[in-house]
């Protein structure tokens, strides 16, 4: 695990609010992610973190609070304009281009930069991460499973060779050996890449096996922060994830990191 006080912070959220309508969904959320540094969000559906990412990668605007990016402000900025400044985007259910190739994919995460001359190295380091896409780089990418989808969608990402990566619930209906290497991925993005990645997650277990730091959130807000090990017996964990009706947060960790297979 890494400590984030001696690394270049490279997302920050400070007292972020957004809202659909009249539907306050944050409600003040702090959120730093240093360059080199995986933060993971857990808490039950509803809770605000999918609004979180979309309010950050500027798909959402924010009611108040800002959003920096290595040191910029870009609260007010559109999500072309936020993602050209390095921030990369995962979005749940993956959304690749079914009819188009794996290549063609690729190629296309990579269009904000196509005439510097480096798409054929981010290509093969992105293949390199996710070796399986290289043996179906010419089939449709309506024709992979759905471990491969989740595969070429963050290769996609890392095209635009982000400084910041945001993934939402990249796991989810994966079996557990896909999920397995799918953290396992996101761990060289920290490591190797020295990426902020600020992951959105259901399964505890992968969630916490990856984690640098774990905020959980609640209606909006976050309830607690701290390192896996912090949070792993932590009772506030149980409450905002299931709710009432649980005897312990362990039991808790144990029943609801089990994937379920796609």
């Amino acid at each position: 695990m890494k400590s984030s006080s001696s690394l270049q912070t490279g997302l920050e959220v400070r007292g972020l609010t957004a809202a659909y309508g009249r539907l306050q969904v944050l409600k003040g959320i702090d959120v730093a992610v240093a360059q080199g540094e995986l933060v993971a969000v857990i808490g039950s559906n509803g809770a605000g973190k999918t609004t979180l990412l979309r309010a950050v990668s500027g798909l959402l605007r924010p009611t108040g609070g800002s959003v920096t990016l290595g040191g910029e402000d870009v609260t007010s900025l559109g999500a072309e304009q936020i993602a050209r400044r390095g921030l990369a985007h995962v979005p749940e259910n993956r959304l690749v281009f079914p009819s188009l190739t794996v290549d063609d994919n690729l190629e296309l995460g990579g269009w904000t930069r196509r005439r510097d001359g480096q798409h054929a190295r981010r290509r093969a380091e992105a293949l390199e991460l996710f070796p399986h896409l290289g043996d179906r780089i010419n089939l449709p990418a309506g024709a992979l499973s759905g471990g491969e989808q989740q595969m070429l969608a963050m290769a996609r990402a890392l095209m635009a060779e982000p400084s910041v990566v945001v993934l939402d619930e990249p796991s989810l209906g994966l079996a557990p050996k896909v999920i397995g290497e799918i953290i396992a991925a996101l761990g060289a993005l920290r490591d190797a890449k020295g990426l902020a990645v600020l992951l959105i997650e259901q399964n505890i277990r992968a969630a916490f096996s990856v984690a640098d730091r774990v905020l959980v959130m609640e209606r909006g807000s976050v309830v607690a922060n701290g390192t896996p090990e912090e949070l792993a017996g932590d009772e506030r964990v149980r409450s905002a994830y299931l709710g009432a009706g649980t005897t312990s947060s362990g039991a808790v960790l144990r029943k609801r990191s089990t994937p379920t297979p796609a």
